[in-house]
């Protein structure tokens, strides 16, 4: 075997091994550039951020499907009567909704839904940090419509007493997200003998 039929085999080796991977880098990076961008400057980054052609795609529909989650987290804890657990319904089973899937594909042992399942679970919580740190300012624009009043996490600070940690608890937020992105990029690593 030549040296360059070996470096192929090699490069093929790693390609079959990192290809998930590799291919979540670009969307990991700009989601992290984005949520840089929305705490250290202005927080409408978190909801006019240029992705670029194709990433601004999977963008959408990421986001759209955790918006209607998100809704559907206030409907679906709103059923158990409390009002705290109403307005941190949304927020909650959009973090719960990408926990469940993740933990179907570590039962079931797949493991590259692992990884994009890990993806959506860091991206999630990025996505709720967001609004958690605006929790004081109250500046995203909310669906319908509605009124600075309506801001969940403006309500569920004021509920803790703990309104001015919004960007506190909005950056370790932050930090699970990242976590989770690491998780995902080295899943490779962690099922090294799998070909799933």
């Amino acid at each position: 075997m030549t040296d360059s039929d070996q470096i192929k085999k090699q490069a093929i080796s790693f390609l079959k091994k990192w290809w998930a991977s590799l291919l979540m880098l670009p969307f990991i990076f700009y989601s992290l550039h984005q949520i840089y961008w929305a705490l250290n400057y202005n927080i409408f980054f978190a909801v006019n951020y240029s992705y670029p052609f194709p990433l601004d795609i999977v963008y959408l529909f990421v986001d759209t499907f955790l918006l209607i989650v998100h809704e559907a987290g206030h409907t679906f804890f709103g059923m158990l009567g409390f009002r705290f657990l109403t307005i941190l319904g949304g927020s909650l089973l959009q973090i719960l909704l990408p926990l469940a899937i993740l933990g179907f594909c570590w039962i079931n042992r797949k493991y590259i839904g692992l990884q994009f399942s890990y993806l959506l679970v860091g991206f999630s919580w990025l996505d709720v940090a967001t609004y958690a740190a605006d929790g004081s300012a109250r500046q995203l624009p909310l669906i319908g419509g509605l009124g600075k009043e309506s801001h969940d996490w403006y309500n569920l600070l004021v509920r803790m007493n703990a309104l001015e940690y919004d960007l506190t608890i909005g950056i370790s937020f932050v930090l699970i997200g990242i976590l989770c992105y690491l998780i995902a990029l080295f899943i490779p690593v962690l099922y090294q003998n799998t070909s799933r």
